[in-house]
């Protein structure tokens, strides 16, 4: 049985905006392509869409899964099986969270004491590391994954960043961003001003904004995303791209229109929208 790009979307539920990024970019084509221009799927592709699926939510990026999937040997069964191992491996850690939850809400409610130590059995993560040890880089600045989406059900993910953020909106997430250190310069919407350490910013959804280091080396802020949406999957994808535009390309203007391009398709592959940065920023027209 045949199925449309709306059908598979609907039941597996990958965007169809990203189905046809990863036929673009041969990750996974359809099955054939009908007269009309509609593409449609068969078993074999929901099967390797699966294993897409799968590899992503185990952390792989985009260009690692289509290096899997396309080698000659690629084997599903094995594939699953080894899908299996993980997800054990990521039970036991999610049946250890649970039981430091339980254990604080009885110390919580008086009912048992709890050691100190015992707060942070199962969840840690140490100054300068990341939640997966994934160490993700944008233009050669580390990102480092606080708290998950897996950790929250989606409620809300953590990052800390040691460098800016082009001018975007996101469709359906608020931001809070805290600076740890440093000074940033920003813009909400058509307000343009400064924060410093210790201060913070609410970024409502669908409000245009950008930011950037004063002092490019010194720079950390705390970035909270809620929900938490994709924006892991976001931030693997985009540390991934080969040859990203730097801030100094975007306020020299050597940039290529293809980098763009590339860039504003995977922001919108995860609900955001890229945006020209607004008059008297750097790189703005």
């Amino acid at each position: 049985m045949a199925y449309t790009v709306k059908q598979v979307s609907a039941m597996s539920g990958v965007s169809v905006r990203t189905l046809h990024f990863y036929d673009e970019t041969d990750l996974l084509k359809p099955a054939y392509v009908g007269a009309n221009g509609y593409r449609f799927y068969e078993e074999p592709q929901l099967l390797m869409l699966q294993q897409v699926l799968f590899y992503r939510e185990l952390g792989f990026e985009l260009k690692q899964i289509k290096d899997i999937v396309g080698r000659a040997d690629f084997e599903k069964i094995e594939a699953l099986q080894s899908h299996r191992e993980v997800l054990e491996e990521n039970v036991a850690r999610t049946r250890s969270l649970l039981d430091t939850i339980d254990k604080t809400i009885q110390h919580l409610k008086g009912m048992k004491k709890m050691k100190s130590e015992e707060l942070f059995v199962g969840f840690s993560v140490a100054a300068g590391e990341d939640r997966f040890d994934e160490r993700l880089k944008l233009g050669g600045h580390p990102v480092n994954c606080k708290v998950s989406a897996k950790d929250t059900d989606g409620t809300m993910c953590i990052f800390e960043f040691t460098t800016g953020w082009p001018c975007h909106l996101h469709h359906e997430q608020d931001e809070w961003v805290y600076v740890v250190d440093g000074d940033l310069e920003l813009q909400v919407g058509e307000k343009r001003f400064r924060a410093g350490a210790g201060e913070s910013v609410f970024i409502p959804r669908k409000v245009p904004h950008l930011w950037g280091p004063v002092d490019e080396n010194r720079c950390k802020i705390i970035n909270i995303f809620q929900p938490a949406g994709k924006m892991e999957d976001f931030l693997r994808e985009v540390g991934n791209l080969n040859n990203l535009p730097t801030r100094e390309d975007v306020i020299n203007k050597t940039y290529t229109d293809e980098q763009i391009s590339t860039l504003r398709h995977v922001f919108g592959a995860y609900g955001m929208e890229l945006l020209p940065p607004p008059p008297g920023w750097p790189g703005s027209e």
